[in-house]
């Protein structure tokens, strides 16, 4: 493996280290802390919109950088964030009698 080589596999590692892996473990210890001791939908859809847009701009840019194995990474999890996001939308609108046919 050459030095190139090397050095884009370190950086991809610390992008995915510093970008993925920490901030996604303190986004589920706040989750579950806020579960646990205030449990409200509003937070909840306000935390996983947030978390949304994160991964957004994770994939925008693990893409611009040219990171194959993050971008894949990266869309994968924007696609389990937009399917969470949906989900408590719908929850938001059918507790709040949003979907009631007058």
């Amino acid at each position: 493996m050459t030095s190139k080589d090397q050095r884009y596999y370190e950086s991809q590692y610390k992008f995915e280290r510093n970008f993925i892996r920490i901030p996604f473990i303190i986004f589920a210890m706040i989750v579950l802390l806020l579960n646990i001791f205030y449990a409200d939908i509003n937070i909840m859809l306000v935390l996983f919109g947030l978390f949304f847009l994160y991964n957004g701009g994770l994939l925008f840019v693990s893409f611009i950088k040219h990171f194959k194995r993050t971008t894949i990474l990266s869309l994968i999890l924007f696609i389990l964030s937009v399917a969470v996001f949906a989900a408590l939308m719908y929850l938001y609108a059918d507790a709040n009698h949003l979907l009631d046919k007058k």
